[in-house]
């Protein structure tokens, strides 16, 4: 979205499937932490398969908006976002409407609930435009 935001003043972008956008950061942080648990008290019980993805939910449209959201605050042009439907954005791979998870269990089992994905969006944003070094 950065990358088409420097180069279009609007993006079309799917309305009609919704998700839990996850920052890359969280699950390291989320890791990590499990990891310090096992260590700690190995506990064989909690092994599996977690779902871990960041809280709350948004469309594809709607996490573009947030992302140019705070983009623009960080001084990149404003990007409008135009809704559109799947059909309206055809591709080869099939995607869900709904690509929620659920994180209960790495509640249940570690403590850890991930945060709010608008939370962390950002600082991932602000890292995303660090000029390199």
């Amino acid at each position: 979205m950065l990358r088409l935001g420097q180069t279009r003043g609007e993006v079309r972008v799917v309305a009609d499937q919704i998700g839990s956008p996850t920052s890359a950061l969280d699950i390291a942080d989320a890791i990590f932490e499990i990891a310090r648990q096992l260590v700690e008290e190995p506990a064989p019980e909690k092994y599996g398969v977690f779902h871990m993805t960041g809280a709350g939910e948004a469309t594809w449209a709607e996490f573009a908006e947030a992302i140019f959201t705070e983009a623009h605050a960080l001084g990149r042009p404003t990007v409008k976002v135009i809704p559109i439907t799947t059909a309206e954005y055809p591709t080869p791979a099939r995607r869900p409407a709904n690509s929620r998870l659920d994180g209960a269990r790495l509640a249940r089992d570690y403590g850890f609930v991930m945060p709010h994905w608008r939370d962390s969006l950002k600082p991932v944003v602000a890292r995303l435009l660090e000029p390199e070094t």
